[in-house]
């Protein structure tokens, strides 16, 4: 007996799930990887065959995120009376029309993500927000956004189990260069991608401070940032362990975005003891609590105001802080806290 796990990409969440689902039963793992659309119809049939060679087999659907890649499984799980299971993460649960993100922006993957939602037996989102949220930071977005707001008359049973980060690989191993800022991102070949991210809005307060460092992990040679600040540095794509160094040796990170489910990399630099500084929207004033800042509104004038306080700040203080960050994610957010939510779910699941 096997459970089968469909997902769109390999990342670092994807990969701990799949281990600890291994703990379970044995794990067959199919890639629903789309990088042409026009692939899609073709994908569908693979994943058919893929389900029907384990058809007797399968003990469990689950599906990271729902989209194209959950419907099958969905519906073969309801014709052999199996349970799905569907891990919501935060591009299938929202629709941005200005910046064009979202699954709920694209009318044919907007009806495949419904039909995964309706058809999942539980839900498994990463933060309380992904199921229904009053959304605020940036007056462009519909206010109503979260599974409630697209799928109608969702009452689908939902355990919400946040992701999980292990504090034996991120932590401070160096001494913090003052006024230092990192970020990282990714994905930067789609046009929405530096706005979702808020990588506009810190290119262009960069010019502001000139005294102050930035750096941009994610940024691969091909794409050429708009760029007028000297003390703007970009970096590749990076491995986890040289991610470590980078953030230990930064004072403050930065994520901006737009939307954001429950992010890995604020997470991961938290442990490294990073101050945060966030925008205001979905998990994130929540996972910080008091160790950092929040940007109330999509805003550089505010966003220039907010760094102007961070760098003003006491460093004993901003030291602290960086201690309590590290600590929030080291207890509430540890990678066997979600280990353990995961395996008594999918138990009671099978």
């Amino acid at each position: 007996m096997a459970i089968l796990y469909f997902h769109t990409g390999n990342s670092s969440f994807v990969n701990k799930d799949i281990a600890i689902l291994s703990e379970i039963d044995e794990v067959k793992v199919f890639a629903f990887h789309i990088d042409k659309k026009w692939k899609t119809p073709f994908l569908l049939i693979k994943q058919k065959l893929f389900i029907l060679r384990h058809l007797f087999s399968t003990k469990l659907y689950v599906a990271q995120f729902a989209g194209y890649h959950g419907y099958l499984p969905g519906l073969f799980a309801r014709l052999t009376g199996k349970n799905f299971l569907v891990v919501a993460g935060g591009t299938d649960c929202v629709s941005f029309p200005a910046i064009g993100y979202g699954n709920f922006n694209k009318s044919l993957l907007g009806l495949f993500t419904k039909l995964s939602f309706r058809l999942a037996t539980h839900v498994s989102p990463k933060h309380q927000s992904l199921v229904e949220y009053n959304y605020h930071y940036d007056k462009s977005i519909p206010a109503h956004q979260g599974i409630k707001a697209f799928v109608n008359n969702y009452k689908t049973p939902t355990t919400v189990i946040a992701n999980g980060y292990d504090e034996k690989l991120f932590f401070c191993s160096a001494d913090k260069k003052k006024n230092s800022f990192i970020t990282v991102t990714g994905g930067l070949e789609f046009s929405f991608q530096q706005q979702l991210k808020g990588i506009d809005l810190i290119l262009k307060v960069a010019t502001k401070f000139p005294d102050c460092e930035f750096t941009i992990i994610g940024v691969p040679s091909t794409i050429k940032l708009p760029i007028t600040s000297p003390n703007v540095k970009t970096i590749p794509p990076t491995k986890n362990n040289e991610l470590q160094k980078l953030y230990s040796e930064h004072q403050f990170y930065l994520q901006l975005s737009m939307a954001e489910g429950f992010p890995n990399a604020l997470c991961e630099a938290m442990l490294c003891e990073c101050v945060p500084i966030v925008s205001d929207v979905f998990s994130m004033p929540e996972i910080i609590e008091n160790s950092g800042f929040v940007l109330k509104e999509r805003n550089d004038g505010l966003l220039e105001e907010l760094i102007k306080t961070a760098i003003s700040t006491d460093e004993d203080q901003l030291s602290s802080q960086g201690k309590l960050a590290r600590e929030i994610i080291s207890k509430k957010y540890n990678l066997e806290n979600r280990r353990s939510q995961l395996i008594s779910l999918v138990k009671g699941l099978i």
